[in-house]
């Protein structure tokens, strides 16, 4: 264990390994957590239900907004490397409550996004992938199981260590790149439907009976970008790693990399899949629980379709790993710190890996996965009974499904926007406290713009989707709001009964690395 600790203001503190991942492990790391096969049968699905034909404008524009989360994530990484990752950067902008807090979110839409998983893809993916290729329907309690397969599998994964989970999500995660920019290229040639009206929202005047209730094509976009920033929402899945890597450069330039493969893509999915159905029948396109499975195998054949589908369960896995170990090692960071207790800053003396941690967050995600379905399957009728005896094809189940990943989703939704307006106030608070000099005319432009602007505007974003997602209110969108809320009122309760009894925890926290204090000794 000595050989994972270092002395900080005269205590032991754990870190992690240093070398144990590579520039390109890390760039998988980013690919594997945004997991674009999962989003293509998943989030493209359910952002189709309300932005129909603009669907690939969806992802267009949350790809760009995610393109300013870039900049605000390079300007606090490349100086800034921690497990703690976003817990770290706002701990160095707005002082240790503030991230506290923050890592209590970032954990709340990691756990979410994991608990989403086998509901939705062994819920509503998997029995409609056996029935479209073998005509079995299979019962409606098949995605317990699957738990083991998408949350417990992936975290014995993590806890293993670091090297032989980076050699797996390697080799999937640019398998995983390739094989979906080469299959929607196909679909793109073939269909015979290409048009660039689908990223116009004004372009569909004779649709607009299509948008009235989602309020118009604009009000439709917006809730559209709900799933399409979802989709991203393991962005950033490299900064929890930041101790790891042979080098600090190594996160800052896997979170470019990692957003410029997965956001051109998903863009290309979206269309693809959009011309492939038909712009005109796209309103069938989210009745359907395997559209994107169905696209592909119209155009590519079966064996196109099929592969698809394993790659896609392929990608949930490799999600379930990256954000499970993420997840993990924030939750490691703050143990370090005091915040929580000790007990999950335990490192495995065989693996190097926060094994406490990652088996909390496996065994948190479960029972949230299975909680959260029983919940809202008896909000909308559906008694435990019916819910695991029925068919798993069933509209009632697969509506009960559905609805639970939305909670969910929505939920890590809260979370995410919540987490990266801290994290855009916290580059324009951190740079303007560096107080860095700007000889040249380029660095005089580039300044205001890279660490003002572009936060602001990203900002803005999310706050247009957060009031889309809850006005008007809607189940189970308003719902998942609302836990969000009252958790975030529970996190900020505990740090400000933590202060009151340990001061002095509370002030540490975080700053293990504080890049302010290092470059500026302590500029207020």
């Amino acid at each position: 264990m000595a050989d994972n600790a270092e002395t900080y203001s005269g205590e032991n503190y754990h870190r992690l390994k240093r070398g144990q991942v590579g520039f390109w492990g890390a760039v998988a790391e980013e690919i594997a957590a945004m997991a674009p096969a999962c989003d293509t049968v998943a989030f493209v699905t359910s952002a189709a239900a309300f932005a129909f034909m603009l669907t690939p404008l969806a992802f267009l524009i949350a790809m760009l907004t995610m393109f300013l989360e870039v900049n605000t994530l390079y300007h606090l990484s490349k100086r800034h490397a921690s497990a703690g990752g976003y817990y770290g950067y706002i701990s160095t902008a707005f002082g240790p409550r503030p991230a506290i807090v923050s890592g209590l979110l970032y954990v709340l839409y990691q756990i979410a996004s994991t608990a989403a998983i086998p509901v939705y893809v062994a819920g509503v993916v998997l029995p409609g992938v056996i029935y479209y290729f073998f005509h079995v329907a299979l019962p409606a309690w098949i995605w317990i199981p699957f738990i083991l397969v998408f949350i417990v599998v992936p975290i014995v994964l993590a806890i293993v260590g670091i090297r032989p989970q980076m050699k797996y999500v390697r080799v999937a995660a640019f398998f995983e790149i390739a094989f979906l920019g080469v299959l929607s290229l196909i679909i793109i040639l073939r269909a015979p439907d290409n048009t660039a009206a689908v990223f116009n929202p004004f372009a569909w005047k004779q649709y607009s009976s299509l948008f009235a209730n989602e309020g118009g094509p604009v009000a439709g976009l917006g809730l559209g970008m709900i799933f399409g920033l979802t989709s991203f929402i393991g962005y950033g899945g490299s900064a929890p790693l930041g101790e790891e890597v042979d080098h600090p450069r190594s996160v800052t330039k896997a979170l470019i990399y990692g957003l410029v493969l997965v956001g051109i893509i998903l863009t290309e999915v979206a269309y693809a899949l959009t011309v492939g159905w038909g712009t005109s029948m796209m309103q069938s396109f989210a009745q359907s629980n395997i559209p994107g499975i169905i696209v592909a195998t119209l155009y590519t054949g079966i064996a196109g379709g099929f592969m698809l589908a394993l790659v896609a369960f392929n990608s949930a896995f490799s999600d379930s790993v990256a954000m499970q170990s993420n997840a993990g090692r924030v939750y490691f960071a703050m143990a370090r710190d005091g915040i929580i207790p000790k007990f999950f800053s335990e490192v495995s003396e065989r693996f190097a890996t926060p094994w406490k941690s990652l088996a909390f967050i496996g065994t948190v995600s479960s029972a949230v996965a299975v909680g959260a379905t029983f919940t809202i399957s008896a909000a909308m009728g559906l008694s435990p009974v019916e819910l695991l005896s029925g068919s798993a094809n069933s509209a009632a189940i697969s509506s009960a499904l559905s609805n639970t990943f939305q909670l969910l989703t929505t939920v890590a939704l809260v979370g995410l926007i919540l987490t990266h307006t801290l994290l855009n106030t916290s580059v324009m608070t951190m740079f303007r406290r560096l107080r860095e000099r700007h000889i040249t005319l380029g660095q005089k432009i580039l300044h205001p713009i890279e660490h003002y602007i572009m936060p602001a505007v990203a900002t803005a974003i999310f706050i247009f989707v957060l009031y889309e997602s809850i006005v008007p209110p809607i189940f189970p969108v308003t719902q998942a709001v609302l836990i969000s809320s009252v958790y975030l009122v529970l996190a900020v309760l505990y740090v400000v009964v933590l202060s009151k009894k340990r001061p002095e925890t509370v002030k540490r926290a975080g700053r293990l690395v504080n890049m302010v204090e290092e470059e500026s000794g302590g500029i207020d």
